[in-house]
C-alpha cells in the first residue's frame, strides 16, 4: 500500500518552496489532516523539516516545557490552583466563561486610528523585537499581508503590490462574529482559507491527481485512503476553524472587534484548553488545541487577546515558541523606506 504521508511529503520535494513557509505550512496541515485519514496508515518516518518556521503540529512537548522551565512561561491554574484548565463547551450550548468574558470586553472597544497597517516581527524572544530569520511582515487593515527577509525587501513587496488576500476572508468572518450568530460564523471561518466561490471538493481532486501523479512516478499503485469517520470529519473541521482563526487573529492583532470574534469563535472550540499564565512577566492566557496529529499552543495577552506566542508541535521537528512583536505603520512610509 503507498504511505499517503510520504506521497505529500514528496509531493511538497517537487513543488517549489516560497520564502513565506511559516504561512504556507498551515495549508499543508488540512493536506495532512485529510490524508492521514486511514485508521491503518503506516507511521510517517522521522525527518528533519525543509521548512524552518512549518506550522504543522504533532507530537512532542519540548519546546513548551523548556519555556516554562526558564521563567518565560509560568503556567497557573484558570481558576484556582491546582485545578485543571476550563475546557469550552460544545458550540452553541456553552461557552468557554474565560474567553466568553474576554470577548465581551473587547467588543466595545474601537480600534486604533494611527497608521493604517501593522509590522509584525517573529522571532524567539519574548522580551527583543531584533528582526531574524523569519523576516519580516506587514498586515494592511484589510487583511492583505505582505512579507519580506529584511526591510529593504518588504518595502520592494509593497512597492509591486505583491500580497497576499488569504487571510482576508478570516479577518471578514471574524469581524462578522463579534456580534453575529456564532454558529454561522463557525461553518464561514472552517472555509475561510478557500477562495471565494470555491469548491472544497475541488481542491480534493486535485490533491487526488497529484498524490497520482507521485504514486505514478515512484512506480507505485495509487491506493486512495478510506473516508474519514464522522468523528475524523468534525476533527479535520475543529482544525480548520483554528487554524482560520488564528490567521485571522495573527493579521489583524490590533483590530479589538477581529479578537473579539475571534475569541468568541475559540470559545466554542470543544478541545480548547484556556489556561492562566505569566509571559515575560506580564500576564497571558494560554491557549492549547489538539488533534489525534498534533497540537498548537496560542498565548494571548490577557487584557487584550492579542498574539504574543504560537508554538506548533510536529512529528519529526524541533518545535519552538514564537513570538510576535507588533507595531503601528502607515503604508505610505513603508513604501518611502521610513519604518
Amino acid at each position: 500500500m503507498v504511505d499517503e504521508m510520504d506521497l505529500m511529503r514528496d509531493l511538497k520535494d517537487v513543488e517549489p518552496v516560497r520564502p513565506r513557509a511559516f504561512e504556507e505550512a498551515r495549508a499543508a496541515l488540512r493536506t495532512a489532516m485529510a490524508v492521514d485519514e486511514a485508521p491503518e496508515a503506516k507511521p510517517a518516518p522521522r525527518r528533519r523539516a525543509r521548512w524552518s518556521g512549518r506550522r504543522t503540529v504533532g507530537a512532542g512537548a519540548a519546546a513548551l516545557v523548556a519555556a516554562a522551565a526558564a521563567g518565560v512561561l509560568v503556567a497557573t491554574s484558570a481558576s484556582s490552583p491546582g485545578k485543571a484548565p476550563v475546557k469550552a463547551a460544545p458550540p452553541a450550548a456553552a461557552a468557554n466563561p474565560i474567553l466568553a468574558e474576554l470577548a465581551a470586553d473587547i467588543t466595545p472597544l474601537q480600534a486604533k486610528v494611527t497608521g493604517d497597517a501593522t509590522l509584525e516581527i517573529r522571532n524567539q524572544s519574548p522580551t527583543s523585537s531584533k528582526l531574524r530569520f523569519n523576516g519580516i511582515g506587514l498586515y494592511t487593515d484589510d487583511g492583505t499581508y505582505y512579507w519580506g527577509n529584511d526591510k529593504s525587501s518588504l518595502r520592494r513587496a509593497v512597492m509591486k503590490s505583491a500580497g497576499d488576500e488569504t487571510f482576508k476572508r478570516g479577518v471578514t468572518v471574524a469581524l462578522y462574529a463579534a456580534k453575529g450568530d456564532i454558529t454561522t460564523a463557525r461553518a464561514r471561518m472552517e472555509n475561510a482559507n478557500l477562495a471565494p466561490g470555491a469548491n472544497p471538493d475541488q481542491g480534493e481532486r486535485a490533491k487526488t491527481e497529484k498524490l497520482k501523479a507521485v504514486a505514478k512516478a515512484r512506480g507505485e499503485k495509487y491506493v486512495p485512503p478510506k473516508p474519514p469517520t464522522p468523528e475524523r470529519q468534525k476533527e479535520i473541521a475543529d482544525n480548520h476553524i483554528w487554524m482560520n482563526s488564528i490567521g485571522a487573529l495573527l493579521a489583524s492583532p490590533e483590530n479589538p472587534q477581529v479578537r473579539a470574534g475571534v475569541l468568541r469563535i475559540l470559545a466554542t472550540m470543544p478541545k480548547v484548553r484556556v489556561t492562566k499564565t505569566t509571559t515575560a512577566g506580564q500576564p497571558t492566557l494560554t491557549l492549547v488545541d489538539s488533534w489525534s496529529d498534533g497540537r498548537e499552543t496560542l498565548i494571548i495577552k490577557a487584557g487584550t487577546g492579542q498574539p504574543v506566542a504560537l508554538l506548533s508541535e510536529a512529528q519529526g521537528t524541533k518545535p519552538s515558541m514564537t513570538y510576535y512583536h507588533n507595531s503601528r505603520v502607515r503604508i505610505a512610509d513603508v513604501k518611502a523606506g521610513k519604518f
